[in-house]
């Protein structure tokens, strides 16, 4: 009896020992499958980091562009606290001129586009603005362009919607941008902005600059075109203004102020245009802060690289963008006096070709 007790305590005893070595053995197990999961962890982290880091921040630029290796390095600097380019937050104001430089102004730019689209559907009883505006689009073929080419510019780019109300004006603006751009294929004129200057003004915005729009068109065609492409308010889209009178909803008021139900309808001329030295004076009266980033596309944005290019407080990037591609999209303004004034002037010339991986939101046929 005595034996069995104390072989049945030995065998308890020994599966005691054994639960607590597997109890001990399980704890370092865990420890163990914590100290990996926690290295597994860490790794992932930093794996994602670098990742995020090596993110291609503008993608439809092509791998070795130079100029995408710039911005991104510019942007890097003056957004690092610790850097002697470092821009406060409240400086780092960019500005884009529109047509040419982020959507496509060939054959003809957004605000002509528009006026021969109303002119040809609706107002082709109105023989008088219809002869000016084939004149016009025949005139643009030429080169030299015939001296009264800017007169008609105006003449029917204004007749084609005068007496419309400016709210009116915007809507059909963004409509049109659903219209067929012929030139370009089955490709919507909404379609036709440049995929790469739309992923750098995010790319700006992203970094906490103040993007603005410094166009020569009318302010109500940048309003329109861009709506569905841009995250901008209004008042970061500058552009030339056409003459705005007020209808009165009662023709018989004698009243010289605004009342109520009155619209704010266009008139047929321009008060000021926004090309030229006038961007740089724009730029001053309405945005009040001098740019850092500058981008166009033509001697009408000259004036602003150089004003941004070669701010005294902080140093400028000035970006000229180059049509040099005559298969993707249109080959003009390439000139060697550009070029020149480029490298004089310390501006970056973008080149289409050669940087644009891709063009336009959609892909086109010519």
């Amino acid at each position: 009896m005595e034996q069995r007790r104390s072989k049945h305590n030995k065998t308890a005893y020994s599966l005691m020992i054994m639960i607590l070595l597997c109890l001990m053995l399980s704890g370092c197990s865990n420890e163990n499958s914590k100290t990996v999961e926690s290295a597994y962890s860490a790794k992932q982290e930093e794996t994602l980091a670098e990742k995020q880091d090596s993110t291609d921040k503008l993608p439809s630029w092509t791998d070795d562009s130079a100029n995408k290796a710039a911005i991104i390095e510019f942007v890097k600097n003056v957004t690092d606290e610790k850097s002697e380019k470092y821009v406060p937050t409240e400086s780092r104001v960019a500005t884009f001129d529109m047509d040419g430089t982020i959507v496509a102004e060939k054959d003809i730019w957004l605000e002509l586009a528009v006026a021969v689209h109303r002119i040809n559907k609706e107002l082709s009883d109105d023989k008088e603005l219809v002869a000016k505006k084939d004149e016009l689009l025949n005139n643009l073929k030429m080169d030299p362009e015939p001296e009264n080419t800017g007169k008609l510019i105006e003449e029917v780019t204004g007749k084609a919607f005068e007496g419309v109300t400016q709210d009116e004006f915007v809507r059909y603006m963004n409509e049109f941008m659903q219209e067929k751009k012929e030139d370009l294929g089955d490709l919507k004129y909404a379609e036709s902005f440049y995929k790469p200057m739309l992923e750098l003004i995010q790319y700006l915005q992203d970094n906490d600059f103040t993007v603005y729009l410094v166009s020569g068109s009318e302010r109500g065609v940048v309003w329109g075109a861009t709506k569905d492409v841009l995250s901008l308010p209004r008042s970061q889209m500058i552009g030339a203004d056409m003459m705005l009178t007020i209808n009165k909803c009662d023709p018989e008021s004698s009243e010289t102020f605004y009342e109520p139900n009155d619209e704010i309808v266009r008139g047929e001329t321009f008060t000021q245009r926004s090309v030229g030295d006038n961007k740089i004076f724009n730029i001053y009266h309405q945005i009040g802060i001098r740019p850092i980033l500058a981008c166009g596309n033509t001697d009408g944005d000259f004036s602003m690289l150089n004003y941004v290019r070669h701010n005294p407080d902080y140093e400028g990037m000035a970006l000229l963008v180059k049509h040099d591609d005559k298969e993707r999209e249109y080959y003009y303004n390439v000139k060697e006096e550009w070029d020149n004034l480029a490298e004089k002037y310390d501006w970056n010339v973008i080149s289409m070709k050669n940087e644009f991986e891709s063009v336009f939101l959609k892909e086109a046929t010519r």
